[in-house]
């Protein structure tokens, strides 16, 4: 993962809210399921989800791999904890070489493009993940041909991608309006497929239930998409997690669009003041309605930066 060299992923706000949504999200799970979970994750050069995880949900057992250009000396100086283990390799190499006899969260956070890969990636942990794990993937959206950079026609998306592809696609199915919905579908039917076989051969019943269903676009950055959910029993009930309150779960098609809103911090301490009185706010005449909307999505995950001078 190279995105480091350009980007800090410790200072982008929707990233930064993204891990604090999932991380309370992650620690229902947890408990529910009890018992000693592992994190693999791709922690690039930051590991700031790494730090979030084990000081939140208290894992320290952690797996980081690595298939960017940085070496491991690099990697291991910039390691926050000394028990995290680098494993300098493409994720396709590393994965089914991993000890899973632990409940386990992955959370494939690819900084590309959809590639096939990525499904093979899929295929190894559904082939080794326990019930109670949680499977999380992030990817760019955007379905484009990577020579034209022009959106993908249904036919060069099929001599691309092959029998991963879904049906009833249309042309239309790669526009911004559409390709995570793609993408969603394309996770989906692999993961099902995964877990058929395996139930088959396993004499198992479990299921993949889905929780996660993200978009965002840091400002002037990539549109991103976050899919994702756990595997339990056929039989298990949603409701016992608890998660309707967590704003971030989306079960089906529809997803939940992170979105930073444009608010000064005296804005934001205003709204506070007056939190959930929308005639008072729009008679102030000082924010735009979208903008309260997006604050009460995201006001509990929001970071705050602060200039420190040395």
């Amino acid at each position: 993962m190279n995105s480091p060299k350009f980007l800090n992923y410790e200072i982008r706000p929707l990233k930064f809210a993204e891990r604090k949504m999932l991380s309370a999200s992650l620690t229902k799970i947890c408990n529910h399921f009890k018992g000693e979970y592992q994190y693999i994750g791709l922690g690039g050069l930051t590991f700031t989800d790494f730090k979030l995880f084990h000081k939140e949900l208290h894992i320290s057992e952690l797996t980081s791999i690595e298939g960017g250009d940085f070496s491991l000396e690099k990697l291991e100086y910039n390691a926050p904890f000394s028990f995290i283990k680098i494993i300098k390799d493409m994720s396709t190499n590393v994965l089914g070489s991993i000890d899973y006899s632990k409940k386990s969260i992955v959370w494939l956070d690819y900084d590309g493009v959809l590639e096939e890969y990525m499904f093979t990636d899929l295929r190894i942990l559904f082939s080794k993940l326990p019930k109670g794990s949680v499977y999380l993937v992030t990817c760019n959206r955007e379905l484009k041909d990577n020579e034209t950079q022009q959106e993908y026609t249904l036919e060069q998306f099929k001599d691309e991608f092959g029998t991963l592809v879904p049906f009833k696609l249309t042309n239309t199915s790669f526009s911004g309006k559409e390709n995570f919905n793609t993408i969603r579908t394309m996770f989906s039917q692999q993961i099902d497929k995964a877990l058929k076989e395996r139930n088959n051969a396993e004499n198992e019943e479990s299921k993949f239930f889905q929780l996660f269903n993200l978009c965002y676009q840091e400002n002037r950055g990539a549109r991103m998409y976050t899919f994702g959910g756990f595997i339990g029993e056929s039989s298990f009930d949603l409701k016992t997690l608890e998660l309707s309150s967590q704003e971030i779960v989306k079960t089906g098609e529809e997803p939940f669009h992170l979105k930073f809103p444009n608010l000064t911090l005296k804005e934001m301490d205003l709204i506070n003041k007056n939190f959930g009185d929308e005639v008072k706010l729009q008679e102030m005449n000082i924010f735009k309605t979208a903008d309260v909307k997006k604050y009460y999505d995201t006001y509990k995950y929001l970071p705050m930066f602060l200039d420190v001078r040395m």
